[in-house]
């Protein structure tokens, strides 16, 4: 089966939960469909799945950051890296596998072919699950990015009225409930930074934060590149901050594109709104960025995590 007729397929199959959507958006019930769909996403048994039997390599780089917070960016850093600057695509799904996808049509995890056409032998690999569901091998890479929980907020609250009939249908104060509860619709902030924070001293690991990415683009693509034992010219260097710019990447927003089958008015969703930092003050009143917060600190100590919030984000 070709992937055009696989993404179609699944848009068949899935047609009647997106009229489900649709009805639940009318009836005024948007959050209570959306924490389901959340519970559906996050399910331990299907992480457990994902990567179920699956030995890692010398080949492997795992791009593995929370949701919203630059997974297609750093995608594309470790995916240029890899050849050395030069690398195109179809669709990025084409070269990297995302194994945890409910859709069709990724490339699979124990295809060879992205490894065998990237110059270095790295293929990269992309995943949202926690480090608990991450095979770990000292002989992949780990590159997890991590992301000012109040942004990560923003930016989820805006794209997933991209992918909800009708728009967004929902206050801030209502996505910020559920942001705050067991059942948001792209998991836990904190349970997947804590997880992979006690990662951070193995020689295979680097944890990387947005705002650095967006201080010092050539000081990071060199600290992913020596993290993947890639040596580039500073040529390649520069093509790679060029191909992963926020308007490089903009311009080929539809190469990232998940089939997402929950569209607004036929519009497609927006991956890269704005690409910016700090943005909770143009959505979020003092109190509730104080609620976020709270809810990280008492989360990341909840889960005995030793994450120096204050010293990052302030709260």
């Amino acid at each position: 089966m070709t992937k055009q007729s696989s993404f179609s397929l699944f848009g068949l199959i899935m047609r009647p939960m997106s009229g489900l959507l649709g009805l639940a958006v009318r009836l005024g019930l948007t959050m209570p469909m959306m924490r389901l769909m959340g519970k559906r996403m996050n399910s331990p048994a299907g992480k457990r799945r994902a990567f179920a039997d699956y030995t890692p390599t010398g080949h492997d780089v795992f791009v593995a950051t929370f949701s919203k917070s630059g997974t297609n960016w750093m995608m594309q850093i470790a995916y240029q890296i890899a050849h050395y600057g030069q690398g195109e695509f179809e669709h990025i799904h084409d070269e990297i596998p995302w194994p945890e996808a409910p859709m069709p049509g990724i490339v699979s995890l124990t295809d060879t072919g992205p490894q065998e056409r990237s110059p270095t032998g790295l293929r990269v690999i992309k995943t949202h699950a926690e480090a608990e569901y991450v095979p770990y091998n000292e002989e992949a890479r780990y590159v997890v990015v991590v992301r000012d929980p109040r942004d990560v907020f923003v930016s989820g609250y805006y794209f997933a009225g991209t992918i909800l009939p009708g728009g967004i249908t929902y206050s801030v104060d209502e996505f910020l409930q559920s942001y705050l509860s067991g059942h948001f619709l792209f998991g836990s902030w904190a349970a997947h930074l804590a997880g992979y924070w006690a990662w951070r001293e193995r020689k295979n690991v680097l944890v990387i934060f947005y705002d650095e990415l967006k201080r010092d683009p050539s000081g990071s693509v060199r600290r992913v590149a020596d993290l993947l034992g890639v040596t580039l010219t500073e040529e390649q260097v520069a093509a790679v901050v060029e191909k992963s710019s926020f308007a490089y990447m903009q311009a080929i927003d539809h190469k990232f594109m998940p089939p997402i089958p929950f569209r607004q008015g036929g519009k497609k969703p927006v991956l890269m709104r704005s690409g910016k930092s700090g943005e909770a003050v143009e959505l979020l009143s003092p109190e509730q960025e104080q609620a976020i917060h709270a809810f990280a600190q008492a989360e990341l100590a909840r889960l005995g995590s030793d994450f120096p919030y204050a010293h990052y984000f302030g709260g």
